[in-house]
């Protein structure tokens, strides 16, 4: 069988590199201490392992070509050599090396080499914390939002693709260091470097035979920096109750910079009292605001976007005047400071109606998008509803009344939206039928394009808070919106409670 002499050439280069950094350690200058190296090795391995001959180089040599041909054998190598000298300051680059080992198994190619210093020389920015922020964008692209939170090593494209190249593709979808690889050519400004990035994935999506996938690139728009969107960042919380305690809440929450798509990072899981709710948020909040005001490009954030995915016996809850601690001890709502949208926790759980969903919710940019009235007169025929809501134009509906208990007449009709696919429903807060909550509802859809709404509705809650209570009613006070994004569906807690009741 052929050898590919491009592999041969990577393959010797990286185990010299290992041998030369091992031959260097203080640590390993003496029979005692390479001694000690296989022991420990032997141990976390589970297996024997030996030194061959008296020479040390050649002992170091058969050492690193034992842990190369074992899964695991170069990590557990470093491993044990940072327990044997803490210290070392070869550790550093041994990890390196080893990460690129497992990345050059997993993508083997004539081209490695060449690859290694063409994504060496790759820099998104002069600033450490702007090339970090990208990175983690780039990494949420190439994982379709399913990369948790990079290493501290990451902190350059090379080291982020060889983090990647330890991913497995999801189920119809290219392998994550090759759409990093693909993202990259997109955006770099040298033509010739980018054709060469180009080149490597076409020959790799070959190999495995995905040539189909690199034509479709969906992720290619993704990575676009252009327009207010990348400004928004999102920060969605998702409460899932206890099946036996009520009292006991599972609040998960995830951060995406994205405008569109989902491309977020779980941030965390917390196991609280429902009474406890409202000072988790602010918690993650002010946490989140820190975070965003050391980097160097903050103030580039136009908005801190807030979303909770409630069950339906919260669905009413007026999260967004929820309290926001000040600096004076004195609380302000959060519609104050952000954009506060409602999501059903139900619709993210009921993958049957994720097709309509995903459908309906591509018509929103349509001029002729409009609200659907449930019917307040005549009886009450989910049918006829049903048959209604089929028209495609119609992407909200407005409740004929306040959400209730699941025996309600609200709950029905939401059901019939989420069987539809519906993706905006709007309500009063306390009475559906008043002509103050009609014509705030007529003037957001006359107002311009529906996917604005949400900041349509984020003024009239500020014009709402402007006003005193003698003033008369306001829509802004208790007019609700869900907008559930059919872009932007947080995966589910596996190990949480899972939502209660169902479409």
């Amino acid at each position: 069988m052929a050898v590919d002499q491009g592999v041969s050439t990577a393959q010797l280069r990286l185990q010299g590199e290992i041998v030369a950094l091992l031959e260097r350690c203080e640590s390993l200058r003496s029979e005692r201490g390479r001694t000690m190296l296989v022991s420990l090795l032997s141990d976390v391995l589970g297996e024997q392992v030996s030194l061959e001959g008296s020479e040390v180089h050649l002992q170091l040599l058969g050492l690193v070509r034992w842990c190369c041909r074992h899964a695991g054998g170069l990590r557990g190598l470093v491993d044990c050599l940072r327990l044997l000298d803490p210290n070392a300051p070869e550790v550093g680059r041994l990890v390196e090396l080893g990460d690129e080992w497992a990345a050059f198994r997993a993508l083997p190619t004539g081209d490695w080499d060449r690859l290694a210093k063409a994504l060496r020389s790759v820099r998104l920015t002069e600033d450490p914390f702007e090339e970090r922020r990208e990175l983690r964008r780039l990494a949420d692209v190439a994982t379709d939002g399913h990369c948790d939170d990079l290493p501290a090593r990451c902190r350059s494209v090379w080291s982020l693709f060889l983090h990647l190249a330890d991913h497995n593709a999801a189920p119809g979808a290219l392998l994550p260091a090759m759409v990093l690889v693909d993202c990259l050519a997109g955006r770099i400004e040298d033509s010739a470097l980018a054709a060469e990035l180009r080149r490597y994935n076409w020959r790799l999506a070959e190999k495995f035979e995905v040539t189909d996938l690199v034509e479709q690139a969906r992720w290619r728009n993704e990575t676009t920096t252009e327009g207010d969107d990348t400004d928004v960042v999102h920060l969605v919380f998702e409460v899932d109750p206890d099946p036996v305690d009520q009292a006991k809440v599972v609040l998960s929450h995830w951060l995406s910079w994205k405008g569109s798509g989902w491309h977020g990072r779980r941030r965390g899981d917390a196991a609280i009292r429902r009474d406890d709710l409202e000072a988790e948020v602010d918690r993650v909040i002010a946490e989140l605001e820190a975070e965003l005001g050391i980097t160097p490009d903050a103030e580039r954030v136009s908005a801190i976007v807030v979303e909770f995915a409630l069950p339906w016996e919260m669905i009413n809850t007026a999260v967004e005047f929820w309290p926001k601690a000040s600096p004076a001890d004195v609380s302000v709502p959060l519609a104050v400071d952000h954009p506060v949208l409602v999501r059903s926790l139900e619709r993210t759980r009921a993958q049957r109606y994720w097709l309509v969903w995903k459908q309906r919710w591509g018509a929103i940019s349509a001029e002729a998008a409009r609200p659907y009235w449930s019917r307040t007169n005549g009886g009450w025929d989910l049918t006829g509803m049903a048959v209604d809501l089929n028209d495609t134009s119609i992407v909200s509906l407005v409740l004929s009344e306040p959400p209730g208990d699941r025996r309600g007449r609200a709950w029905h009709e939401a059901a019939m939206a989420f069987r539809a696919g519906i993706p905006i429903i709007i309500w009063d807060r306390e009475d559906c039928s008043t002509s103050h909550f009609h014509e705030a509802v007529t003037r957001l859809f006359a107002s311009g394009e529906v996917r604005r709404l949400p900041d349509r509705l984020a003024q009239l809650r500020r014009e709402a808070l402007l006003t005193n209570e003698s003033d008369g009613p306001h829509a802004g006070r208790s007019l609700a919106v869900l907008w559930d994004d059919a872009e932007r569906v947080p995966e589910p807690l596996t190990s949480g409670w899972g939502s209660q009741g169902g479409i």
